[in-house]
């Protein structure tokens, strides 16, 4: 007689996990107690790799500081990113929250963590747990600024380059994205804010427009792109010839380690108002002709790269970690003006 088998019948959760949601609401509390204003914020800056002195443009008052490890967040070990919230009110009462150095999802094992407190935690809920909690306070405009390498490839053959490797550090704005490093924050049936399905969104139209005249009005004249933002397949190392040859014929400008996935979650989010993300192009990872001097003035158009192989190229520039640090700090003083400006006219 055969065994008869028992049958299990396995129910797809509709939410994340109880433990999940406990973590976030405790860190949400925990985080309206310690802010020195009600919510919603007027305004949330994550800060990436090299900007964190941008704080110190603020001129906040009743200034607050409080680290990852204190709220229960997740604290990753790369360098130049702090891993603290800072909040207070500018001289013009407006309500600042400061991500001083978010953990990146690259920084957290892909099985996620087993916690005592809240059992296990997935890789990305711990990457954009930050995100969550600020949905509880609520953000009425949120920054998401990121440090990024430069592509520099016209699309047109009749075309300059979008800049110089002389002019870096760049401000450009993130006008679109693609994810290529991490599948969806939303995977899994879990019900988000806005439900099972929703658009995803892009950055804000208006609140970009707000960036580029705080820069042009502490800077005359200065060029500030919109620029096509490749979340990199390599994350976490740099790039090789490969993938940026893969971005660049498909019109990516610049490449990072972040924002994408962010988006990606913020766009399920209730209480997060209008968002722009500001990359910072800290190196140049342009291709040239193998055979020709990494300095060759030549221009490659991405209309040429389409036409030729990926290893007939390489990396004039390649980057390193120092350099993007280096070049985030050269940054600073442009940017932490602008987001002031910024701030200011909100």
């Amino acid at each position: 007689m055969a065994e008869k088998v028992k049958r299990e019948k396995i129910i797809v959760p509709e939410q994340r996990s109880e433990g999940y949601q406990r973590w976030i609401k405790t860190g949400a509390d925990f985080l309206r107690k310690e802010l020195p204003f009600e919510g919603p914020a007027d305004v949330s800056i994550t800060i990436g790799s090299g900007l964190s002195s941008v704080v110190d443009h603020l001129q906040l008052t009743n200034r607050k500081v409080i680290s990852y490890e204190v709220i229960g967040l997740p604290v990753g070990k790369v360098e130049g990113h702090k891993k603290e919230i800072i909040a207070g009110i500018t001289p013009e009462d407006k309500k600042v929250i400061i991500i001083n150095g978010r953990t990146h999802a690259y920084e957290i094992p892909e099985a996620g963590l087993e916690t005592e407190t809240w059992s296990h935690l997935e890789r990305m809920e711990l990457a954009t747990g930050y995100l969550a909690m600020l949905n509880e306070i609520g953000v009425e405009n949120m920054i998401l600024t990121c440090a990024a390498g430069g592509i520099n490839h016209p699309m047109n053959e009749d075309q300059l380059k979008p800049f110089d490797q002389e002019s870096l550090p760049v401000i450009g704005l993130i006008a679109s994205d693609v994810n290529k490093a991490y599948s969806s924050v939303h995977m899994g049936n879990f019900k988000a804010h806005k439900g099972n399905f929703f658009g995803l969104r892009d950055a804000d139209g208006d609140l970009m427009s707000l960036i580029r005249q705080s820069m042009n009005t502490i800077e005359e004249g200065i060029d500030i792109p919109f620029v096509h933002y490749s979340t990199s397949q390599t994350t976490p190392c740099f790039e090789d010839v490969g993938a940026i040859y893969e971005t660049a014929i498909n019109g990516g400008q610049v490449l990072g380690m972040s924002y994408s996935y962010e988006k990606e979650f913020i766009s399920g989010l209730d209480h997060i108002g209008r968002f722009a993300g500001i990359a910072v192009v800290t190196n140049s990872v342009e291709l040239v002709d193998k055979d020709k001097p990494a300095n060759a003035s030549n221009i490659i158009s991405v209309q040429e790269l389409r036409r030729r192989y990926p290893w007939e190229f390489k990396i004039a520039h390649p980057a390193s970690h120092q350099e993007v640090q280096d070049m985030g700090k050269l940054a600073n003083e442009r940017l932490g003006k602008a987001l002031v400006q910024m701030v200011k006219s909100l």
